[in-house]
């Protein structure tokens, strides 16, 4: 692993401890547009990409339709860094579960600082998504 990914993975890591103390996400992220249920619809029918930062457990039993996950707490996220497959100008739309969690905040904060110019963060996550009876997809456990 290079130097350059092991500074951006453990950098990742401690902020999200530091984040876990906290009683919710940021409302806002400079350089990102915060958008609510409504928006995030209208992004995901214009064919943004929307990213999911939760865990694997969390991808597992649900996401939105379509999107890509990289989980913030593992180093495959740094490839959005290193990555020359997406246009700094596609619309990104990051989230996590809910308001309740900071990684798509932080997610959101590094895509802007990486150079991402169309940066949406949606703040209310997943599970408004799916309360909302929008498009959703999930992985079964096997039963052995």
């Amino acid at each position: 692993m290079s130097f350059i990914i092991k500074f951006f993975f453990i950098f990742f890591v401690l902020l999200n401890s530091i984040a876990c103390f906290s009683d919710e996400a940021p409302e806002d992220i400079v350089g990102a547009i915060t958008v609510g249920l409504v928006e995030a619809r209208s992004l995901y029918n214009q064919g943004a990409v929307f990213i999911d930062v939760r865990s694997e457990q969390g991808w597992r039993m649900g996401h939105i339709r379509g999107a890509v996950h990289l989980d913030f707490n593992d180093e495959a996220f740094v490839l959005l860094y290193a990555s020359d497959a997406l246009n700094k100008e596609t619309p990104l739309v990051f989230y996590c579960d809910s308001p309740l969690i900071p990684s798509s905040a932080m997610a959101s904060f590094f895509a802007v600082s990486w150079g991402y110019k169309k940066v949406y963060y949606f703040r209310d996550g997943y599970y408004a998504w799916m309360a909302s009876d929008h498009p959703i997809d999930y992985t079964l456990a096997s039963v052995e």
